[in-house]
């Protein structure tokens, strides 16, 4: 019997959580298509109706946590918001929010952060992660042109500079505590790290462009 829409929503929705645990407790090079679909209580022919391969699956595990993420900033950039600054650092410290209190938000940045082997072996799911880091990196690069354009960051600022310095701030504050979660509250720390790194922006010379000196 052919199923209905619901519940071949719910099915894909089952196996994307059973990847969620696989590759998190696995590994992504090492988990299987066949553990995936056991984890869900499916048979591997149930798997291959929603996901080509184990690189679909995390493509479609990335584009479902991405989009919760992204989806907010990405309209405030169209609408070229008066309030993109302040829904800007919501959304960043939200974010940290997020790892703390969501289990499964956890597990997705524990598999990106740790859990995805660059190695030739994961070559393909690599280059998916690089893609969405690039996604990532232009809806910075927006939110920050919005801001300059509004005045609210300086009119010379170095975007590429800007963007570079937020992204590896965020990266390694995240990857730091995903390694040693006891070490540091990161609810605590986050907001005075965003703070720091938002003023960083505003004010610091070093990621100015360099004046032209003809």
């Amino acid at each position: 019997m052919r199923k209905t829409k619901a519940e071949s929503a719910q099915t894909r929705e089952a196996l994307l959580n059973a990847a969620l645990t696989v590759f998190y407790e696995r590994g992504v090079s090492q988990a299987s298509l066949q553990e995936i679909a056991s984890q869900a209580g499916m048979t591997r022919g149930a798997l291959y109706w929603h996901f080509r391969n184990k690189e679909d699956l995390f493509d479609a595990l990335f584009q479902h946590f991405f989009n919760q993420l992204t989806q907010s900033m990405a309209l405030e950039i169209a609408a070229q918001s008066p309030d993109i600054w302040n829904k800007f650092t919501q959304s960043a410290l939200h974010d940290f929010e997020q790892l703390a209190d969501n289990e499964d938000y956890f597990k997705f940045l524990y598999i990106l952060h740790l859990n995805c082997e660059h190695t030739k072996q994961n070559e393909k799911v690599v280059t998916l992660l690089r893609k969405y880091q690039e996604m990532w990196h232009t809806l910075l690069q927006q939110t920050f042109a919005v801001c300059v354009q509004q005045g609210i960051l300086p009119a010379n600022l170095n975007l590429q500079a800007a963007v570079l310095y937020f992204q590896s701030l965020v990266m390694g504050l995240t990857e730091s505590w995903l390694i040693n979660p006891s070490r540091f509250d990161i609810k605590r720390i986050a907001p005075a790290f965003i703070k720091t790194a938002l003023c960083t922006l505003q004010y610091s010379p070093d990621l100015r462009l360099e004046a032209d000196p003809t």
